[in-house]
């Protein structure tokens, strides 16, 4: 069968192997961007921060303070005035679109990126 082949049929195979390597890649490679974390608290302006960096953020609300601990590339609520231990239990947040949820203090933490592993959540 390789016989009948001629050097515009390999052209034409060898593209359309690149063609579609490359729309694998990028199609379901992970994002090449940064991911940040996104706080929104209800009645306030989303706030967002890098992933890059230790730090520790402290976040005043109506039921006290939830306390956010950032480590390069991951985030997490590391402490919550509820008392079910709902956003302490989501755990380390890693890709975009992660999320915890601190029910008392009205708060919710998001991993925000080039693009979620979902399109779409309901509650």
């Amino acid at each position: 069968m390789m016989r009948n082949l001629r050097w515009g049929d390999a052209v034409v195979v060898a593209l359309a192997t690149a063609l579609v390597t490359t729309s694998f890649a990028l199609g379901y490679a992970p994002g090449a961007g940064s991911t940040h974390l996104v706080v929104t608290q209800a009645g306030m302006d989303p706030r967002h921060y890098p992933l890059n960096e230790n730090r520790a953020i402290r976040v005043e609300g109506p039921a006290g303070i939830t306390e956010i601990e950032i480590q390069p590339g991951r985030a997490r609520c590391l402490r919550s005035p509820g008392n079910q231990g709902i956003c302490e239990a989501a755990g380390w947040l890693e890709r975009p679109g992660d999320m915890a949820v601190s029910l008392p203090n009205r708060l919710i933490l998001q991993v925000g990126g080039v693009r979620s592993d979902f399109d779409s959540m309901h509650y």
